[in-house]
């Protein structure tokens, strides 16, 4: 597999700009801010993208969001979206302001939530399943998340979040509809998501959460959002781990219809956060181990290994 069909130069050298600036840090110090919803819709706003601008689209395309409770046991209020995909291409989510970021400064962002949906993998629907075909996005973004319209008379995002599979600049794919595991069948059940993204504030040091999906399937998607939250801390004081180096990777460049096998390293337990992004750098010769069983996921990069992967990264752009 080539990295060039994954990843822009620009992206490959943000990932690896991070990487160097958090091996030679001692300290990690973070802050954040997390949502339960139950009492509130805790500021997000609701934005749709990717259809026409026509008289009564939104009618037609049976957008809708809201604060409600989430069909699931116990698991309180959440943030609903839903929509008819008309276009073959569209994109639904919340987005959020994060307050107290210095300007100018470039963060990495830990975000975790929970994803509530009733759609069964391996099914088939028009344009693609309605659950591996809903791509999952997630990152942080300078700029207001806002729709314009494009010579085609659609609206689009201001924001680059890539297309359907795909990731962009400022979101990456970080899974889909379909659910993780199938208890209930027919039901609602929680996936739950964390990633880690690099993102640089602006001069007024603003810098926007976006959560939603990118949908591929021409029929109806409806989820829900909960259990929201997001930790960040400058680059500059953040250790990067083995681990996070390979989920980095993987966040940025894995295709979604790429078979990753299981991870063959001794300390990395297949249920751990950071196991399939560890097999995948594996074996594509990202990233390897001591060779001796272990991979080290929780211990820090070193300058010499993140450059190996650097190298390893680039040379794959020609």
């Amino acid at each position: 597999m080539r990295f060039k069909r994954f990843c822009s130069l620009s992206i490959a050298a943000a990932i690896g700009m991070s990487i160097l600036a958090g091996t030679a840090a001692a300290k990690e110090t973070t802050t954040g801010v997390g949502f339960d919803f139950n009492q509130n819709d805790g500021g997000f706003t609701p934005i749709f993208s990717d259809y026409p601008n026509e008289q009564g689209v939104e009618e037609f395309y049976e957008l809708r969001s809201g604060h409600e409770e989430v069909p699931i046991a116990d698991a309180g209020k959440g943030l609903f979206l839903s929509g008819n995909n008309h276009s073959d291409d569209l994109f639904m989510g919340y987005f959020k302001e994060l307050s107290g970021l210095a300007p100018e400064t470039e963060y990495q962002f830990t975000v975790r939530f929970k994803l509530a949906t009733n759609v069964e993998n391996d099914m088939i629907g028009i344009g693609g399943a309605p659950g591996e075909s809903v791509f999952v996005k997630c990152g942080v973004a300078s700029e207001e998340p806002e729709n314009s319209l494009d010579s085609l008379n659609h609206f689009r995002l201001n924001i680059d979040k890539g297309s359907q599979s795909t990731g962009g600049a400022d979101m990456i794919v970080v899974g889909n509809l379909a659910k993780k595991e199938i208890n209930r069948p027919g039901e609602y059940e929680f996936n739950e998501i964390e990633t880690k993204v690099i993102a640089r504030t602006d001069e007024a040091g603003t810098a926007y959460l976006v959560i939603g999906t990118d949908s591929g399937f021409e029929g109806v998607t409806s989820y829900y959002l909960d259990d929201i939250s997001v930790s960040w801390a400058d680059t500059s004081e953040v250790s990067v781990t083995r681990g996070d180096a390979a989920k980095m990777l993987l966040d940025h460049a894995h295709r979604w219809d790429e078979i990753v096998g299981p991870p063959t390293f001794t300390d990395v337990a297949w249920e751990a956060p950071y196991a399939e992004a560890v097999a995948w750098a594996e074996q594509n010769g990202y990233l390897g181990g001591y060779g001796n069983g272990f991979f080290g996921p929780e211990d820090a990069m070193t300058v010499e290994q993140a450059m190996v992967m650097i190298y390893r990264l680039f040379g794959g752009l020609k």
